[in-house]
């Protein structure tokens, strides 16, 4: 009895994690004013744009004899010494910093909730490999007859796996900001979809079990 308790509070936690999870990654972003904005924002920091003009500075032309002609050409060079420093300046406080320094707590999140959506879902289909090995084995310690629902575990989790890979896809996705190579490899790709189809399939399950065992429990 102790034994199915904990099963029971092991499947509600992972159900609630599983939907703050969900609901974070589709309705996180529109917590905050413009989510572009907070994307751009860290990928200037993290990636700033050298604006030094490329051109040489311009020079007091000496041959000149108009004071007009002077005053022009000495207040042309004056300007541009100026936007070459400020382009120099802006570069230089821009670079360096980390993800952290240009967001708060909230955004610095937000920002990464797919890594954080992809670290739950391995988080899931190991604790799914676990759950499929652990308690059958424990089962058929206490009663050897067991054996056939074990096989059947394992037949109903390698079909869930094999059912996630027919449906993954291996086109890149686009993600905003990151130039990493994991984007065009298709093997990569493949993965990541597998994993997120395996991880809506369980929740979808751990839902049903439990609407199951509040049901079946409200008839007896």
């Amino acid at each position: 009895m102790a034994f199915s308790k904990l099963t029971r509070i092991i499947l509600y936690v992972v159900a609630g994690i599983s939907l703050l999870v969900i609901l974070f990654f589709y309705i996180g972003p529109k917590t905050i004013d413009d989510y572009d904005a907070l994307v751009t924002r860290v990928d200037d920091a993290l990636n700033p744009v050298d604006m030094t003009p490329l051109g040489p500075l311009p020079v007091i032309d000496t041959s000149l004899t108009d004071s007009a002609s002077i005053v022009e050409n000495a207040a042309a060079v004056q300007r541009a010494t100026e936007e070459r420093a400020a382009a120099a300046a802006a570069v230089k406080e821009a670079s360096g910093k980390s993800i952290k320094d240009v967001t708060s707590g909230w955004e610095y999140l937000l920002y990464f909730r797919t890594d954080i959506a992809l670290i739950w879902a391995y988080i899931l289909v190991l604790i799914t490999l676990i759950a499929s090995l652990v308690f059958p084995l424990i089962a058929v310690i206490s009663n050897p007859k067991a054996l056939v629902r074990l096989l059947a575990v394992l037949a109903g989790a390698a079909v869930l796996i094999v059912i996630s890979y027919l449906l993954s896809k291996d086109t890149p996705i686009d993600i905003t900001g990151y130039t990493g190579t994991d984007n065009s490899d298709p093997g990569t790709l493949k993965m990541i979809d597998t994993v997120l189809f395996v991880t809506y399939m369980l929740f979808g399950l751990a839902l049903a079990s439990i609407l199951y065992a509040i049901i079946s429990r409200a008839f007896k």
